[in-house]
C-alpha cells in the first residue's frame, strides 16, 4: 500500500515538474522526498489509528473434554470422528458388569433391611421388641437406600453420552482401552456446534476508537482473494497479560511485561457458507471507525492487497 501512494506521489509530482517546468536540482528533490514523508508518515497513521487491522486473528470454538464419572474398562464405542451428534447421543459404554452387581447387592440389602424394620415394628407394637431396633433399622434401610442411589448413579455413568449438539474430532479411542476418572486423562474431546467465534487482537492505542457496532472486514490464507464483511460485537475489557491468581507471588511491576492485545469480537455478516474454513482458522481483520471515514479506503485496499499475497504464497 505504501509502495502504491508513493507512486502515485511521485506520478503527480513528475506531471506537476513538467507542467510548471521546474528545475531538478538539489532543494526540489529534497522538497519532493520530505512530502512523500510527510504524507505517507501522516496517513499511514491516521489509518492505524482510526482504522486499525490485526493480523493475530483466529476463529475460536469452546471444546469439553470427556471424563467419565466411573472406571471400568471400554466396551463399545458408538461415535464416529466428525458425525455430528444431538445432545444425549451415547459416544462410549463402560463394562456395566460390576456396577450391575453392586446394584443388585445393595437392592437385596435393602429388602432384607426393609422386612427386618417391619418384623421389629410388629415386635414393639406387642412389646415383644425394642425401640432401639427399630431405629438401627431404620438408619440401616435410609443408609442403604443411600448407597442404592449412588450405585445406581455409576451403572447409569456407564453410557457417557453427548453433552450438547456437536461432535467429536481426533477420535482415538477403541474398546478395550481403560477408562479413568483423572481430570488430565480425558478420553476425547467434544466440540460444541455452536457458531464459530472470530477474535482479532488489538493494541491499545487505536482502542478509544473501537467501537461495538464498528463497520469490519476479514479474510484468511485460505481463501485468498476473497474479504468478508462483519461487525464489531464483543470488546472484551480484560488482558491476559494483567491476570493475577491466589499464589505466594507478589505483584510484579516488569517493564519487561508484553503490552498485551485487546480481544475483539467479530462477526461475519456475509454468507461463507460455500468456503472451507476448518474452526481454528487464522485471519486479518480490520475495522473501520467513524472517524476520518474518507481514509479508510486506504485501509480497505491495504486489506484486499493482503489477501491477494496470498494467491502467491509458496510452501
Amino acid at each position: 500500500m505504501d509502495l502504491l501512494i508513493l507512486i502515485t506521489y511521485f506520478s503527480i509530482c513528475w506531471v506537476i515538474f513538467r507542467i510548471f517546468n521546474i528545475s531538478i536540482n538539489t532543494w526540489s528533490i529534497t522538497t519532493v522526498v520530505l512530502g512523500a514523508l510527510i504524507i505517507l508518515g501522516t496517513m499511514l497513521s491516521i489509518v492505524s489509528y482510526f482504522h486499525p487491522a490485526s493480523v493475530t486473528a483466529r476463529s475460536y470454538f469452546i471444546t469439553t473434554p470427556i471424563i467419565p464419572n466411573v472406571k471400568g474398562t471400554v466396551v463399545e464405542v458408538n461415535v464416529q470422528a466428525n458425525k455430528d451428534l444431538k445432545k444425549g447421543d451415547v459416544l462410549f459404554k463402560i463394562d456395566p458388569v460390576p456396577f450391575q452387581a453392586k446394584v443388585d447387592q445393595l437392592k437385596s440389602e435393602l429388602s432384607f433391611a426393609k422386612k427386618r424394620l417391619a418384623q421389629s415394628r410388629k415386635l414393639v407394637k406387642v412389646s415383644a421388641g425394642s425401640k432401639y431396633d427399630v431405629e438401627k433399622y431404620e438408619k440401616d434401610v435410609a443408609t442403604t437406600r443411600s448407597k442404592l442411589v449412588d450405585a445406581k448413579f455409576d451403572l447409569e455413568s456407564t453410557i457417557v453420552r453427548a453433552p450438547t449438539d456437536g461432535f467429536v474430532t481426533h477420535l482415538r479411542l477403541r474398546p478395550g482401552m481403560m477408562a479413568t476418572t483423572l481430570p488430565f486423562a480425558p478420553l476425547m474431546t467434544f466440540i460444541h456446534t455452536k457458531k464459530t467465534n472470530y477474535f482479532g487482537g488489538f493494541t491499545q492505542q487505536p482502542m478509544q476508537n473501537i467501537k461495538v457496532g464498528n463497520n469490519a472486514e476479514i479474510f484468511f490464507p485460505g481463501i485468498p482473494g476473497r474479504v468478508f464483511k462483519a461487525k464489531v460485537v464483543n470488546i472484551m475489557d480484560a488482558i491476559a497479560e494483567g491476570q493475577l491468581s491466589p499464589s505466594a507471588t507478589m505483584i510484579s511491576v516488569n517493564p519487561r511485561i508484553q503490552e498485551g492485545l485487546v480481544p475483539v469480537e467479530i462477526e461475519i455478516t456475509d454468507d461463507i457458507s460455500g468456503f472451507y474454513l476448518p474452526m481454528g482458522s487464522a485471519a486479518t481483520i480490520a475495522i473501520y471507525s467513524e472517524d476520518f471515514h474518507h481514509i479508510s479506503i486506504v485501509r480497505k485496499i491495504l486489506i484486499r492487497m493482503m489477501s491477494w499475497k496470498n494467491y502467491v504464497r509458496l510452501h
